[in-house]
């Protein structure tokens, strides 16, 4: 799964986001994050493996630390091509 996400940016945004996929047992096979000093704002992509309970189990978890961040999230498959 890709996990892309954009929040003002504070401390804890990286360990809150690992926390919350750790804790569904999934598995982060590449992160990347870049914070824009001029906007405040903070991105990051993740790339994971999800745990047992699959990406719907993950869902709710991030729906609770968007809105505690203020975050726009989206979650993909990246079986899921995109078209440019």
């Amino acid at each position: 799964m890709i996990l892309t996400l954009s929040c003002p940016d504070r401390p804890g945004i990286v360990a809150r986001v690992s926390t919350l996929l750790f804790e569904h047992g999934a598995n982060i096979v590449d992160a990347q994050q870049f914070d824009d000093g001029e906007t405040g704002r903070f991105f990051m992509r993740v790339v994971f493996t999800p745990g047992p309970g699959g990406a719907a189990a993950v869902r709710p978890g991030l729906e609770a630390l968007a809105a505690d961040l203020a975050m726009d999230w989206a979650l993909r498959d990246p079986k899921d091509r995109r078209r440019v």
